[in-house]
C-alpha cells in the first residue's frame, strides 16, 4: 500500500504559485508541466486548496494566487486540505476482523493509541514549518546546484 501523493503535489502547486507569480501567469496547465502530470489532476488538487481557503483561482486562464502570505500557511494547513476520506487520519485500521480471535478482536483497541500518538507527532512537526520555509530551502537548494554545476 502506498501513501497518496496529493500532499506533496499540493505543496508543489503552492510553490509554483509563489516562485512564478512575478514571472508568468500560473495556470493548471503550467503547473502540470512542472509536476509532469495531467492538468486534471492539478485542477482537482487546486480545488481542494481553494476549498481550504489557501488559493484563489481566477476564471478562465486568469491564474492562481495565495490567499495569505506564505509564512502564514503551515504544512499542516496544506496536509489537511488534501485529506479525503477519514479527515486527517494518517493511519487507518483495517475493519471486519474476527471478533473471537485474540488478535482480530483487539487489533483496533491495540493500535488506536499508537496511531493517535504518531498522528499528533506528525501534526506538531508539520505545524512548525511553513510554505515560506520551503521557499527559502528551495532557493538555497537551487543556489547550491547552480554553483556545483559551474
Amino acid at each position: 500500500m502506498q501513501t497518496a501523493t496529493r500532499f506533496s503535489v499540493a505543496i508543489h502547486v503552492l510553490l509554483c504559485v509563489e516562485v512564478f507569480r512575478d514571472v508568468q501567469k500560473v495556470t493548471s496547465d503550467f503547473i502540470s508541466s512542472s509536476v509532469n502530470t495531467n492538468p486534471v489532476v492539478i485542477r482537482r488538487i487546486m480545488g481542494l486548496l481553494r476549498e481550504a481557503g489557501l488559493i484563489e483561482i481566477a476564471p478562465g486562464t486568469g491564474g492562481i494566487k495565495l490567499t495569505r502570505e506564505s509564512r502564514d500557511i503551515t504544512l499542516l494547513d496544506i496536509y489537511r486540505s488534501t485529506e479525503i476520506g477519514e479527515k486527517g487520519k494518517l493511519f487507518r485500521i483495517h475493519e471486519d476482523t474476527a471478533p473471537g480471535c485474540p488478535v482480530g478482536g483487539n487489533i483496533s483497541d491495540l493500535l488506536g493509541g499508537y496511531f493517535d500518538r504518531a498522528q499528533k507527532s506528525m501534526e506538531r512537526e508539520l505545524s512548525g514549518s511553513t510554505l515560506a520555509d520551503l521557499l527559502s530551502d528551495l532557493s538555497s537548494l537551487r543556489k547550491r546546484k547552480a554553483s556545483a554545476s559551474r
